[in-house]
């Protein structure tokens, strides 16, 4: 049985498959794997949310994300990109200039998906069959 997280008024199991490319598609991310990682990790612990599998490619990251309710898959993307993104290219000038050409390290556009413990068609059924 999946875990949930206990809020003050709430119970919540809220799971998210992001991915997202630099800019350019450029294949460089085996450059800076384990800095990438390692600030993921970070971002994840500073805004309370679990990393449950994380693949970082040569050209793409896979982020598979545990998190609360109160962020929309929209924010956690972005607290994600955003701080990897200023971190790496502000410790990595010559990646910058070679790769970016003074613009930001990730494309603005991502993909998420989200899981959960049970299938669309439980809810769906659970929804028409019950009586409200």
């Amino acid at each position: 049985m999946e875990e949930y997280r206990s809020h003050a008024h709430s119970i919540s199991l809220c799971k998210y498959h992001f991915v997202w490319c630099p800019k350019y598609r450029h294949g460089m991310l085996e450059l800076i794997r384990d800095e990438l990682a390692e600030l993921f990790r970070g971002t994840a612990e500073r805004f309370g949310h679990e990393i449950v599998s994380m693949e970082i490619a040569t050209d793409h990251v896979h982020l598979f994300v545990e998190a609360d309710p109160k962020w929309s898959p929209g924010e956690i993307a972005k607290q994600f990109k955003g701080y990897s993104g200023r971190t790496i290219l502000k410790r990595h000038p010559e990646i910058k200039q070679r790769y970016f050409w003074g613009s930001g390290l990730w494309k603005g556009g991502y993909y998420v998906g989200t899981t959960g413990a049970v299938s669309e068609d439980v809810v769906r059924r659970y929804i028409e069959e019950t009586e409200h």
